[in-house]
């Protein structure tokens, strides 16, 4: 696989892996909405959603840094 092919793979992934850590952000900080109706699905504290949601943010970022140190 050349140079090339190989760094626009990356650049794909690290983009959707983005996208996706985007998301899953938005979720866990977005306020949340009741419904009217009774919910029987127990409901994390915000908190450890928001923990839930940063630390994978962080750890994507520390291997696309090492990712982005091996390819060069």
């Amino acid at each position: 696989m050349s140079q090339a092919t190989s760094e626009l793979i990356f650049w794909i992934a690290s983009g959707l892996c983005v996208i996706a850590e985007l998301a899953i952000l938005r979720s866990a900080f977005a306020p949340h909405t009741h419904a009217d109706t009774p919910a029987s699905i127990p409901h994390s504290p915000r908190g450890t959603e928001m923990v839930w949601a940063v630390i994978p943010a962080i750890i994507l970022g520390v291997l696309l840094a090492a990712t982005w140190r091996a390819i060069h």
